[in-house]
Parts: structure tokens; sequence; C-alpha cells
């Protein structure tokens, strides 16, 4: 978990549809080629919403998904909420670094027989759009592009026999909050509940 997610092109949420735009702007003039819609791998560049330098204010920018371990060389995409706090790689993250992935649904795959997996897709009850609670680090990237990694947790019961984790998913209404640095991490990251329900795709 979480191997691909997908932002809709017709967004259909104005706040959304804002944030893509804004990203994209902040991404042409870098020349980072973001992926604004579509089904976004690791190592895409996608919006990500964080809060503004200038006035701490939620702003979206144009972030790669994942980055090489300094030390390992593999790809860093996800991160389990349980351990991200005692992680080297994140000492500067857990607090200033805290972002959202935007997203209209996300996928996984469930293996049904010996040589076939069925993939489901994951989306919001009500098809609103969901946002993915990220840590992200700066990087020598030659288009000053940060690079972001999705934090993740026990999946709800109700999706765990398709996947053991899942995404951990932060409420709309709860979005400046977890982008704040004056929000204890434990605290926020522990209560927070956003169902979501799952489709096989043939």
């Amino acid at each position: 978990m979480c191997g691909r997610y997908e932002i809709y092109q017709e967004v259909r949420d104005e706040y959304l549809e804002a944030l893509i735009k804004e990203a994209l702007r902040v991404s042409d003039k870098l020349g980072a080629g973001m992926k604004p819609f579509g089904e976004i791998r690791p190592t895409d560049v996608a919006p990500v919403i964080a809060p503004s330098a200038l006035n701490r204010k939620p702003s979206a920018f144009p972030m790669q998904w994942g980055f090489s371990h300094p030390k390992r060389g593999m790809l860093v995409f996800n991160t389990r909420m349980e351990t991200a706090p005692e992680k080297d790689l994140f000492v500067n993250s857990i607090d200033e670094r805290r972002c959202l992935i935007p997203a209209s649904r996300y996928f996984e795959w469930k293996k049904t027989d010996a040589d076939r997996k069925t993939r489901f897709a994951f989306s919001a009850e009500r098809g609103d759009p969901l946002y993915l609670a990220g840590l992200y680090v700066r990087t020598s990237d030659k288009r000053r592009l940060p690079c972001f990694s999705i934090l993740t947790q026990d999946a709800e019961k109700n999706i765990r026999d398709v996947h053991p984790r899942m995404p951990v998913l932060v409420p709309f209404s709860r979005a400046e909050e977890w982008l704040s640095p004056d929000t204890d991490f434990h605290e926020f990251i522990y209560n927070l509940s956003v169902p979501v329900e799952a489709r096989a795709e043939r």
C-alpha cells in the first residue's frame, strides 16, 4: 500500500480544482512536468497541499511521489505512521513538513488465485475527494521539487480482507489542523476516521 492513486479529470470540486490549477502554475514555472489528472504512480510529479512558506496557509505545489533512500537506495513512497517519528529520514518532517495528497480514489491488488490478481478501487462513500496524509522532504533535485511519502495505517475492518494497510485519510474539515506544526502528530493521527468503500475492477 499504496502503489497507485487517481485524480479524476472532471474534479467536480471547486476547492480541489483551484488547488490543481495553482499547482500547475508552479509546475510550469519550474518546468516540473506535473501530472494533474489520471493515475499517479511512484516517481510521478503530482499536486500536493502544504503550508505556504510566506503565510503558513494551505497552498498547492508540485511534488514528486517518492525519493531514493540515502543509504539503502530503495524508493520510499509509503511510510508507516506508527514508525515515521522514529525515522531519521523524517526528523524534520513530522512537524514542519506535513502535506496532503488529493485523490479521487486509490488502488490495491488482491491475489485471487495462483496467477491472478484483482484490482480494487477505494473511494469515499459519497464520492468526495480523499485527502491522504503525507510527509515531504527536501532533495537536491535540480527542479527544486520536494518529494512526498504517503503515511499508512492498519486497514479498517471492512476492507482488511483486500489489503492489511491503507493510507491515513484526513477529513477535509481537519486539513488545516493536520498541516499546522502546532498540532501534535500522535494525538491527531490516531484519531481519524474517513469511511471508504472498495469496488473490484474486472
